[in-house]
């Protein structure tokens, strides 16, 4: 079963765990406000539990938005179960994402959003940073001006189970888990994107894999990304894991 934990005011993780043989747990975001708003869905088949969870927290078919920061299995792999099932929700994503893969994707035309986009969802107000080649080229993040939440995807993960949220700093870690999967091309994009998540002020971090990163150890997250470089390829062959 799903966990679902509070990590800033009406913003809720929805943990569905790892994938058998997976050393990578994945969660989902829900802001519940006004306009019910997703980031990201979880994996096709995880969709049962995803929705289970919604519902323990508003009913699910009133989502508005579901945002998508770039097309990958556990990023957005049940983005069409929910827009199924949803009838006024709407797929979000990067002007890449949007044009070149949503408009494919989706069941329904999926909304583009630039650094000029803000969503009124009552309470909150979300906005987007674009950072592409982390890690795909159509990616970008959402943030939460309201609380300085940064929705952060794949950037700041870490791996195993642990806690909703931490404020430890576990940069060595973090560190460690790049080096060995490998997930950033280009480190003057990531450079980018780190720019960018700084200029929020982020108060939490609420990273797709692990732990959501709060309170003191924001900042150790970002310092360790900029001083150490975690881009390139390597050797690690997910599918390994899963024999």
């Amino acid at each position: 079963m799903a966990t679902v934990d509070e990590i800033a005011p009406d913003i809720f993780r929805i943990g569905l765990g790892a994938m058998p043989g997976d050393p990578i747990t994945t969660s989902f975001f829900l802001i519940r406000d006004e306009q019910p708003t997703l980031v990201e869905t979880g994996y096709r088949k995880t969709f049962d539990d995803a929705w289970d969870a919604v519902g323990r927290l508003l009913d699910p078919t009133t989502v508005r938005y579901v945002v998508v920061p770039h097309l990958e299995g556990d990023e957005s792999g049940a983005l069409n179960h929910f827009l199924e099932r949803a009838p006024n929700a709407q797929a979000v994503g990067s002007p890449i994402g949007a044009a070149v893969n949503l408009s494919d994707f989706a069941v329904r035309e999926p909304l583009a959003v630039d650094e000029s986009t803000a969503f009124d969802l009552g309470s909150h107000r979300l906005r987007f940073l674009i950072t592409p080649y982390v890690h795909q080229w159509d990616s970008m993040l959402a943030y939460d001006d309201t609380t300085r939440t940064v929705f952060c995807s794949d950037v700041f993960i870490s791996l195993g189970e642990g806690p909703a949220v931490t404020d430890r700093d576990e940069s060595d870690a973090m560190l460690d888990a790049y080096r060995m999967i490998g997930i950033f091309p280009s480190k003057r994009h990531l450079d980018s994107a780190l720019d960018k998540i700084e200029a929020t002020d982020p108060m939490t971090l609420a990273c797709h894999h692990g732990s959501v990163k709060g309170g003191r150890g924001v900042h150790g997250y970002l310092r360790a990304m900029r001083e150490n470089d975690v881009t390139g390829l390597t050797e690690w062959n997910p599918m390994a894991e899963v024999r």
